[in-house]
């Protein structure tokens, strides 16, 4: 799951990326092409009519400048987008090692617990064998009491993981929600 959503993470940097530099070349081009109109008009004045040569600077301008900020915003919002759903992948990863780890934590209470109980089975083995029924049942209220004790643990991670997964799954759907994307 971890490796999932890295891969996504990385193919989401690229696009960033990428945004990035066409927002520059798209900006470029449309400097060019308005110093290209901008020269034109220039030219147009010198070798015609100067009220022609402001009309057709004026008209063809303001279409050209209004069409790069457009495209520029139509980038800016693509590249928030994009941000917007690395950050939600960024909390599915955090949630994600956080339940990792607390299910971790639990097998590991899980292997005790198996290993108290074969420990309880051997007690029980060596009082039906040996006969020391008295020794054996102190022993064996030892041993349960360090079982009651890690079954009490156990209970306690498994809350505390149960509350981290709906934490981070809280946290995912508020950013989720906090950056709709378009």
């Amino acid at each position: 799951m971890l490796e999932k959503l890295q891969l996504r993470k990385n193919k989401i940097d690229k696009k960033l990326k990428s945004i990035n530099s066409w927002r520059k070349v798209s900006s470029i081009i449309f400097a060019a092409a308005f110093a290209t109109v901008l020269l034109c008009s220039v030219v147009a004045a010198a070798v015609a009519a100067p009220p022609v040569a402001a009309a057709l600077a004026a008209a063809s301008s303001i279409p050209l400048g209004s069409m790069g900020k457009w495209i520029d915003s139509l980038w800016r919002n693509y590249e928030n987008a994009l941000k917007s759903q690395k950050e939600v992948i960024s909390s599915m990863q955090v949630g994600t090692y956080v339940a990792i780890k607390d299910l971790d934590n639990i097998k590991v209470l899980i292997d005790r617990l198996e290993i108290e109980i074969e420990s309880l089975s051997r007690n029980v083995d060596f009082i039906i064998e040996e006969e020391a029924v008295k020794f054996g049942i102190e022993e064996i209220k030892k041993k349960l009491e360090v079982f009651m004790k890690n079954v009490e643990e156990l209970g306690l991670q498994a809350d505390m993981c149960s509350r981290d997964i709906r934490r981070a799954r809280t946290v995912v759907l508020q950013r989720i929600i906090k950056h709709p994307t378009n």
